[in-house]
C-alpha cells in the first residue's frame, strides 16, 4: 500500500542532489517495503547507457515513476515491486543479466547508477538499522522527516 505523497514532499524529494535522493530512496523502500518500476506490454522498461548497457530505473513511489513515463516510455505504467521480491528475486536476476540500477531518477534522468549487489547491500543495511531501532518511541513519521 503506497502512502499519500503530497506536492511538497514530491517537490523536496526531486530537488535533492542525487546522492541525498538515493538515501531517501533507500529509507522509503525499507519503510514502505516496496519499490516501483515502469512496465509496458513488453515487460519492465529499461534505459541504456553506452558504457553500462541496460539500466532498470526504480522509484520509491508510483507518482515518481509515473512522472518519468514519457518519451519512449509513454506507454508504460508504474508497477509495484515488493521489497522481498526485489531482494530475493529481481536483484539476483539483474546481477546475472549485468543490468545496472538507476535509483530514483528524476524526469530529466538524473540518478545514482549502481549495481544490483550494491543496492541489495544498502537495502539490507537499512533493514538491519531499522531492526536495531525497533521499539524506540516515535517510529511513525512522514517521509518528509527524511527530507530535512
Amino acid at each position: 500500500m503506497t502512502w499519500e505523497l503530497d506536492d511538497e514532499e514530491r517537490r523536496l524529494a526531486l530537488a535533492l542532489p542525487a546522492k541525498e535522493r538515493y538515501s531517501y530512496f533507500i529509507q522509503v523502500l525499507v519503510d514502505e517495503e516496496e519499490a516501483w518500476g515502469l512496465r509496458n506490454d513488453e515487460g519492465w522498461v529499461l534505459g541504456s547507457d553506452p558504457e553500462r548497457g541496460d539500466i532498470l530505473p526504480l522509484w520509491p513511489h508510483s507518482a515518481f515513476a509515473e512522472a518519468s513515463a514519457r518519451g519512449t516510455w509513454d506507454d508504460a505504467r508504474p508497477a509495484e515491486i515488493p521489497l522481498d521480491d526485489l531482494l530475493e528475486e529481481l536483484l539476483p536476476l539483474l546481477t546475472e543479466d549485468h543490468i545496472t540500477i538507476a535509483a530514483f531518477p528524476t524526469p530529466d534522468g538524473d540518478s545514482v547508477l549502481l549495481s544490483p549487489e550494491d543496492l541489495g547491500r544498502d537495502l539490507r543495511a537499512e533493514i538491519e538499522l531499522g531492526q536495531s531501532e525497533e521499539g524506540e518511541e516515535g517510529h511513525e513519521h512522514s517521509h518528509e522527516d527524511e527530507l530535512e
